[in-house]
């Protein structure tokens, strides 16, 4: 389903964060980047199963900003972004104490009902789109959608524990087509 892996240049602390989301993503598989291009992920991606790739850039050693692609495969798998998250800041799962880890989520849920803003209904819409088929009455992983200066994303376990890291979304952009390397090696 999910593909997520990091920019180019990274550093342990969005390693750590890229853990922390395949960890509550159902279906989703955490890969090195290394020198690998868009195309090699677009590839590595259609090969594997998954219609989606997440690259979390960094911004001063911190998660700054996450790419989401869909992967298309009409001749050669090619990516095709869909939308940029503009990070505020994250709070890593080790950094909350009060959260735990869960590992082999299978279904997920979306909850949208505290969003005011545009952007946040946005957040909403894409998150439908990539886990459609794993959204469930009764999820593993919900994921908590709030408003505040910015747009808190949280998850939350069947238990109704917090599981996994919390991101303060800054803004939201819409995707627009095929994307190529420029901006994205962070």
């Amino acid at each position: 389903m999910l593909l997520v892996t990091t920019s180019r240049h990274t550093s342990p602390r969005v390693r750590s964060f890229v853990k922390d989301l395949v960890s509550v993503f159902p279906c989703s598989i955490r890969i090195q980047r290394g020198h690998k291009t868009l195309e090699d992920l677009a590839i590595e991606a259609y090969t594997r199963g998954l219609k989606y790739v997440l690259i979390v850039s960094e911004f001063y050693g911190n998660p700054g900003r996450l790419f989401l692609f869909e992967v298309q495969a009409e001749i050669a798998p090619k990516l095709v972004k869909i939308a940029d998250l503009i990070l505020k800041g994250v709070k890593l799962s080790r950094e909350n104490p009060l959260a735990s880890k869960v590992y082999g989520a299978s279904s997920i849920a979306i909850d949208h009902s505290k969003c005011i803003s545009s952007d946040c209904f946005l957040l909403a819409d894409i998150l439908l789109r990539v886990f459609q088929p794993r959204i469930a009455k009764d999820p593993d992983v919900t994921v908590l959608l709030e408003e505040d200066k910015y747009i808190i994303v949280k998850f939350q376990s069947v238990h109704g524990k917090l599981i996994g890291p919390v991101l303060r979304v800054l803004r939201v952009i819409r995707g627009g087509g095929v994307e190529t390397e420029t901006g994205i090696q962070g």
